[in-house]
């Protein structure tokens, strides 16, 4: 069995589940989460937690609910986990009562193949981190962070892939490898997560 995130979720994203759970099995979308089937325990303590009463076990699902299982596992294997709270969306109480939401569901699919973002001015780099691996890697990159206003931050995969992810709410990530670094805005939150084994830095720039 599995726990299952289903419509009652959709464009109000509380994530108190997130703190709860013992295991990485939920994931984060723009206006949803969804849980893992292969990740989660079913120990069900994220079920009382959440505030509109989105989650379930598979075999306990209200009418109308059969197909989140199969929406749940398709998702989470294409979005980031989310291992922290963080705020819900910002009209998540106009939402919470609200039903028939299946059709504000977003996927991320449009805008699955947007470029990394870009500086709009050239800079020129004044500082980078010594090499880092999935050994011995700061904690910090793992989890929500960012640089200070006006400096540009640039991962440089040297070996293996990262998947760079956004935390603003976007649910944008994408994986990086030697051939593609990316630059990270100023003051955008953000954090790597390890694919495998990998060598990166990180430089600064302004």
């Amino acid at each position: 069995m599995t726990h299952v995130v289903t419509e009652a979720c959709i464009r109000c994203k509380y994530t108190d589940c997130v703190t709860v759970c013992p295991v990485d099995c939920f994931h984060e979308g723009p206006n949803f989460l969804a849980i893992d089937p292969d990740e989660c325990i079913d120990c069900t303590l994220c079920v009382p937690e959440c505030p509109v009463d989105a989650i379930f076990r598979d075999v306990d699902l209200p009418d109308g609910m059969e197909k989140y299982p199969e929406l749940n596992a398709r998702l989470a294997r294409r979005w980031p986990v989310i291992i922290q709270k963080k705020p819900a969306l910002p009209d998540a109480e106009q939402w919470r009562h609200m039903r028939d939401k299946r059709q504000y569901l977003d996927t991320g699919e449009d805008g699955a193949e947007l470029p990394l973002p870009e500086p709009p001015v050239p800079l020129m780099e004044y500082q980078r981190t010594p090499e880092f691996t999935d050994d011995d890697a700061p904690a910090g990159l793992l989890h929500d962070h960012r640089t200070k206003a006006g400096v540009w931050g640039r991962i440089v995969l040297l070996e293996g892939n990262l998947r760079y992810c956004l935390e603003d709410g976007s649910a944008r990530a994408w994986i990086l490898s030697p051939a593609r670094p990316a630059w990270i805005p100023p003051d955008l939150p953000h954090r790597v997560e390890f694919l495998g084994p990998a060598r990166f830095y990180v430089s600064f720039w302004r």
